[in-house]
């Protein structure tokens, strides 16, 4: 039986209600800044008079910039201190969300979003990797209450986030800083410190290659609603992702201090839960973003109707990471949690693909309870192992990681879900012009009634009946390119549910073989998959 590694250091008591509550706290940005995002990017979009691949790519770079940095802040939190660099990171998204509110052009639009997410990466990640040091027996409960917690806060936030964006958009982008002060002076006592021991050199290759992995291939994804698949476009920076994602994995497998303990991935459970990650992070991408849409484009919700209608979704998921905690404190196996919520996930995205029209909102309500019940269902399974299982001088780096997973799966969801939706109706309209055999010149006419219908802009110039029967088609459509969209992504969760399952059921086997128990793997010793015995 392989001996775990020793305990990183710490400075302060552990395991206070109080700190948990603070460490929630940090954790809430997470959850109100895409909730914010996905409201008021509508009104940003038209404000800044954004291209359809300007749009797609300004709704995921604050994910994308969380994504490419989340490994970096959890690098250094090993090194500094996880709570000083989670503060400092508080500090960055109260810079960024003020930058991303009074921008005058996209581009600064844009490197607001970006500093925010780098921001959000460091207190996010970090809030989650001290979870270990608050309550180090009883992981499972720290999980279930952060993860309840969060999503409880997101109720109130929600709302106000959607209160603040009908007051304007920009408004709705200052909701992340204000509770980002909120939680920096929550956080600033009784909350332990915690840093490695000993680490290695600075991974600067490995962290730089995973960032222009993720650039590359979510920025390639963004383009491809606009220029096509096969463009250039979009095969050239996926193309150099990929090529940087290979040599990230190569250079991080090779060294003896990663900043990304691939090697740990080994582990069934651990390479399980990321295809779970994908999953649960890709259904809420598409349910928060494309459903928004749908929502304010067809079924004219205002801002403030979007965030309370997807207020029982936010209360399922509370639901479920209390029900999900309490089942594995009670030893119901992880393979069972996960089963049932990759079904109900999948399920859902189905329902969703047979919208009208004319569906009310019941038809979304119901789905989107019972998917945010499984969704935080897997996302509390997941998240135990990414805590218990790493040795403690790689707490920082593997929470961080699994944050890094849900991120990239998160902005892939939104990138994928936008070419295909946008995509689709696009071509929608194309064929419906050419069915009507209706001139360049009068195609621009109904572009314009449509481009002014969703900005709720004045049509008074136009014929009433022209406007109607134009806005009918365009409904028509779009709805039509969001089923087909729900359909996909249903397959593609299929797909990470299949994986998952293959493996936790290898993990089964493992444990009943004695090869496998719960504990930390120690960093420099061989995994479950050559034999060995973790402890």
């Amino acid at each position: 039986m392989t001996r775990a590694a020793a305990p990183s250091r710490t400075t302060s008591t552990k395991g206070t209600t109080a700190a948990l509550i603070a460490l929630t706290a940090a954790s809430c940005l997470q959850v109100v800044d895409p909730t914010a995002n996905n409201i008021a990017i509508v009104g940003a979009s038209v404000d800044l008079d954004m291209s359809s691949s300007q749009r797609a790519f300004a709704a995921s770079i604050g994910t994308l910039a969380l994504a490419a940095s989340i490994l970096t802040t959890g690098a250094l939190g090993d090194r500094l201190g996880r709570r000083k660099v989670m503060l400092a990171g508080l500090l960055v998204a109260v810079a960024g969300g003020v930058v991303t509110a009074v921008a005058p052009s996209t581009g600064i639009f844009m490197l607001g979003r970006a500093v925010t997410g780098i921001g959000i990466a460091a207190s996010f990640g970090l809030s989650f990797a001290l979870l270990r040091e608050v309550l180090p027996d009883k992981i499972p409960k720290a999980v279930a209450f952060w993860l309840a917690g969060q999503t409880a806060a997101a109720l109130v936030l929600g709302v106000v986030a959607g209160w603040m964006a009908g007051l304007g958009w920009r408004y709705g982008y200052l909701t992340l800083p204000i509770v980002a002060v909120v939680a920096f002076l929550m956080c600033m006592r009784g909350l332990p410190e915690a840093k490695a021991d000993t680490v290695g050199p600075f991974d600067y290759l490995g962290l730089s290659s995973v960032a222009v992995a993720l650039i590359g291939v979510i920025y390639g994804l963004s383009n491809a609603s606009t220029y096509g698949w096969g463009s250039s476009q979009v095969i050239i920076p996926a193309a150099i992702g990929v090529v940087a994602f290979v040599v990230f994995i190569w250079w991080e497998a090779r060294i003896p201090a990663p900043a990304f303990p691939v090697k740990l991935f080994k582990d069934p459970e651990l390479a399980g839960s990321v295809a779970t990650g994908f999953s649960f992070n890709m259904w809420q991408a598409v349910v928060m973003i494309q459903l928004s849409m749908l929502w304010q484009y067809v079924y004219r919700y205002e801002p403030l109707q979007v965030s309370l209608g997807q207020l029982p979704m936010s209360l399922a998921m509370v639901v479920g990471a209390i029900v999900a905690g309490r089942l594995l404190s009670k030893g119901v196996s992880a393979a069972t949690n996960l089963i049932v919520g990759h079904v109900l996930l999948i399920g859902t995205m189905v329902l969703f693909g047979f919208s009208t029209t004319s569906s009310p909102y019941i038809f979304f309500a119901l789905p989107m309870i019972v998917g945010g019940f499984a969704r935080m269902l897997n996302e509390t399974t997941m998240g135990q192992f990414f805590v218990s299982k790493p040795p403690p001088s790689l707490t920082g780096a593997m929470a961080s990681s699994k944050t890094a997973i849900g991120q990239t799966s998160f902005a892939l969801g939104t990138a994928l879900s936008s070419t295909l939706l946008f995509g689709a109706y696009g071509r929608g309209i194309a064929d419906a012009f050419a069915q009507a055999n209706v001139e360049p010149a009068q195609q621009g006419i109904y572009t314009g009634i449509i481009q002014t219908y969703v900005s709720g802009g004045d049509l008074s110039d136009y014929d009433p009946a022209l406007v109607q029967q134009v806005v009918d088609k365009a409904s028509t459509t779009f709805v039509d390119a969001f089923d087909s969209t729900m359909f996909t992504i249903a397959g593609f969760l299929a797909i990470f549910a299949v994986i998952s399952t293959i493996f936790f059921a290898r993990a089964t086997r493992l444990r009943k073989a004695g090869l496998l128990v719960d504990g930390p793997i120690a960093a420099d010793e061989p995994t479950p998959s050559t034999g060995s015995t973790n402890t």
